[in-house]
């Protein structure tokens, strides 16, 4: 999905303020090393990690996205570098991250772009590394209707004639997906409702966990 439109029109497309799962645990992460936060967005998660004086390396395809968090970044003179690209052909500067933040990004992956992702992640990470991460799951209301009206690519995994991806992951596969890691929380219910912009209203089954190498 394109997101430049949607960040023009909307200032807060995923909402106002750091996701909630990291506030509660954004303390386990150290501050040696940068944290990587994986589709940025408009930043609402590494503005917050910055101002709590944590490097961050902000990734997003967007260069709208990118340009709303370069601007404050400067402005405020946080410690983060920013980069337009995706997550596939993104090369690091920093040897290892001490946290990455997979908000919403794996229910937009096919399972072969999981695997991948997750290789990634084991190579950019080290001892003591937090991983936090969302995604939606079968329990969402639309899996049904992707089930049956859109072309399965692999295991819960589905993608539409433009050829948009959806994956829903089954009751605790995230465990399995991050068995090397150990669980600091795991959550899987249905997400309190919302919109984003002037859409209308969703609510998503959905994953939530942290992990730590």
């Amino acid at each position: 999905m394109e997101y430049d439109e949607s960040y023009k029109k909307t200032e807060n497309y995923f909402g106002p303020g750091a996701a909630p799962l990291l506030r509660k645990y954004h303390h386990l992460i150290s501050k040696a090393s940068p944290v990587l936060d994986i589709g940025a967005g408009q930043g609402r998660n590494t503005l917050f990690l910055a101002r709590n004086r944590f490097m961050v390396d902000a990734i997003d395809p967007s260069q709208v996205a990118i340009d709303t968090i370069s601007e404050v970044v400067a402005k405020e003179r946080l410690p983060v570098r920013t980069y337009c690209c995706g997550w596939e052909s993104f090369v690091p500067e920093a040897d290892s991250y001490s946290g990455i933040l997979i908000f919403g990004l794996l229910q937009i992956l096919s399972r072969e772009s999981i695997d991948l992702l997750l290789q990634k992640v084991k190579a950019w990470t080290d001892k003591r590394s937090v991983i936090f991460v969302t995604a939606f799951t079968t329990a969402d209301s639309l899996y049904p209707e992707r089930l049956q009206k859109w072309k399965k690519i692999g295991k819960t995994s589905f993608a539409d004639k433009d050829g948009t991806v959806e994956t829903y992951l089954e009751l605790d596969e995230i465990l399995n997906l991050f068995g090397d890691f150990k669980v600091i929380h795991h959550w899987e219910g249905m997400s309190p409702k919302h919109r984003h912009g002037d859409g209308p209203p969703e609510q998503h089954g959905m994953v939530e966990a942290v992990f730590q190498r």
